[in-house]
């Protein structure tokens, strides 16, 4: 963790003064010990940032952001639990035209209950805290406010390459027909705003990335537009948007506002019953959601981008769960329970997809309790789910640790479990260097990667738990996860998913401790050289840790170069390279 020093700001028995927690131990509902910058339930959960207090008189932008948050999970916690919550009446602008839902499309009034709107009535949600800019950039001829065939073309070209990075899971070919030929099915406007802001970030020309807050301005309120009007868009549309936009604000270090955008989109999934697709059939007694009742699809590609629409809302929720410190909303005590089969690489749809006859039963949940790997489910989505899966099961158990804990035997029990299962799904990965694409080697290196980190924080934990005497496997599994980027380009890696800063940084962390630790090591070796009695073995280990040293050193730098390649595109990944280093200045000498 961070190495700032750290001011009690609680009362003398270790728990902040009612009404003074930080905004995350409020929000678990922890017992928040008001130490700063990070309060010590946050430091345990592994949450990367500093905690947010409310000592000021009026209401923060922080925490009106946070209001409108808490409403979507309230939202989402109906989803997941109808059984036991009565459903809340949501009203309407009376000035608002009437909705005219059209087919395949989702509305302000088919998503039951969605809080839409904010203080002000009928006004989106969104406008509380994305007030727009002073000045919107003034567009060159060809970005006027509907951009011409050739500026969509230019912009798709540029986000394509990339888009799996992101999130993007639909039929490419089908997603480039909506957006560029007239007589098919139009694009949603708020995936075509979120594409096009995707598009003007990763282009290299200076003048259309100048344009970068002109889309973003457009894309945030067409998202807003889409959840208050009746929007002619398709459901599928509006996660995807939704998914970009989320990732989008997470390179930017822009936490809340991802975390806005993924919540909503788990909102949609679970609205739609997208976690239940080829279930097994729910009991007759059993509750069951009421959402939208989703048209059957058109063939075996609409309802690939279905499934594996609900797959990326899944890694995007596990992935930023751990950062920000809540609970995933799926699987676990508190989480929706997961059905639908795992997804297919969407090129696999086209030759019929999922055969007719499969369905689904607890499938996150059934990978996670078996040791021996299942043989199918080969698709990089899949492989991707079940590696983000390892990662956020990892720090909810890491968190659970104390030194006090009562059920010492069972939480060792249900360690030691699960890193049989992340040991086995890395035994189960294909080599990077073996990827039929550039593309495919960059899901891979972030799949080795999350189960790797996983295994950092299952031995991490074990190592406190046992004073230091465990196995160093947490530094194994970080020595392997800075090998992994052996076998990418860098130089052409130019952006990669936001969450690799966070995984990197626990990678970082794992070797830095080490070095501290050999430094020790090595400086009482090197002190003991003067005994000449033991000259040559204290010689030998002198040595033995200078190159354990070299080693941890090496590849601590080769990860730290990496960042330092995505940093200027990543603001995320810019400020977790610069709190790396300068932790590791801090370390011993």
């Amino acid at each position: 963790m961070p190495s700032t020093q750290r001011s009690p700001g609680g009362s003398s028995s270790g728990r902040a003064p009612r009404g003074s927690a930080c905004l995350n131990c409020r929000r678990r509902k922890f017992k928040c010990d008001g130490a700063r910058p990070i309060c010590g339930p946050c430091i345990r959960s592994n949450c990367e940032f500093d905690c947010e207090y409310t000592d000021g008189p009026t209401r923060s932008p922080t925490q009106v952001l946070e209001d409108n948050i808490s409403r979507l999970e309230a939202r989402i916690y109906e989803l997941e639990h109808p059984e036991i919550v009565t459903p809340s009446v949501t009203l309407y602008d009376p000035r608002s035209p009437p909705p005219v839902p059209g087919p395949s499309s989702v509305t302000a009034h088919q998503v039951p209950n969605m809080p839409i709107a904010g203080p002000s009535g009928g006004q989106p949600m969104l406008a509380a805290f994305f007030a727009p800019p002073q000045s919107v950039p003034t567009l060159a001829p060809n970005f006027g406010s509907e951009p011409s065939p050739e500026v969509i073309k230019m912009l798709i070209g540029h986000f394509l390459p990339r888009a799996s990075q992101i999130g993007f899971f639909l039929h490419p070919a089908r997603f480039i027909a909506c957006a560029t030929d007239p007589h098919a099915f139009a694009l949603a406007p708020a995936l075509f705003g979120a594409v096009c802001l995707w598009g003007a970030r990763f282009s290299r020309d200076p003048a259309v990335r100048a344009h970068e807050p002109f889309f973003l301005q457009r894309a945030v309120h067409s998202v807003a537009a889409a959840l208050a009007h009746p929007p002619t868009h398709t459901l599928v549309h509006a996660i995807q948007a939704e998914v970009l936009l989320a990732n989008y604000f997470f390179t930017a270090n822009r936490l809340l506002e991802g975390r806005y955008h993924c919540n909503a989109a788990v909102a949609l999934v679970l609205s739609c019953r997208l976690n239940k697709l080829r279930a097994v059939p729910d009991p007759p007694a059993a509750a069951v959601t009421r959402g939208v009742e989703l048209p059957p699809p058109a063939d075996a590609v609409e309802e690939g981008e279905r499934i594996n629409a609900f797959w990326s809302v899944f890694v995007l929720d596990k992935s930023w769960a751990v950062v920000v410190g809540s609970p995933s909303h799926f699987d676990g005590p508190p989480g929706a329970q997961v059905d639908t089969p795992w997804p297919l690489d969407i090129e696999k749809y086209e030759h019929g997809g999922i055969p007719p006859g499969v369905q689904g039963s607890r499938t996150a949940e059934a990978f996670l309790a078996e040791v021996v790997p299942d043989g199918g489910s080969v698709s990089s989505l899949a492989r991707l789910a079940k590696g983000a899966a390892l990662f956020e099961r990892a720090t909810r158990l890491a968190s659970q640790w104390t030194p006090a804990m009562v059920y010492i035997e069972q939480f060792a029990v249900d360690f030691f479990f699960l890193d049989s299962v992340i040991d086995q799904f890395v035994a189960s990965l294909p080599p990077i260097e073996a990827a039929p694409t550039q593309a495919d080697a960059r899901t891979l290196l972030l799949t080795h990667t999350f189960a790797l980190a996983a295994t950092i924080r299952v031995h991490g934990t074990l190592k406190q738990a046992e004073g230091g005497t465990a196995q160093d496997r947490d530094v194994a599994a970080a020595h392997a996860a800075a090998a992994a980027l052996d076998s990418i380009d860098l130089a052409q890696l130019a952006f990669a998913d936001p969450i690799l800063a966070i995984l990197w940084t626990s990678v970082c962390r794992a070797l830095i401790g080490e070095i501290a630790r050999v430094r020790v090591l090595w400086t009482s070796a090197l002190l003991r050289d003067g005994d000449t009695t033991a000259a040559s073995e204290t010689a030998e280990t002198a040595a033995a840790l200078g190159a354990a040293h070299d080693g941890h050193l090496s590849a601590l730098q080769k990860v730290l170069d990496a960042m330092a390649v995505l940093a200027s595109a990543a603001p995320l990944m810019a400020v977790q390279a610069a709190k790396i280093r300068q932790e590791f200045e801090g370390a011993p000498p």
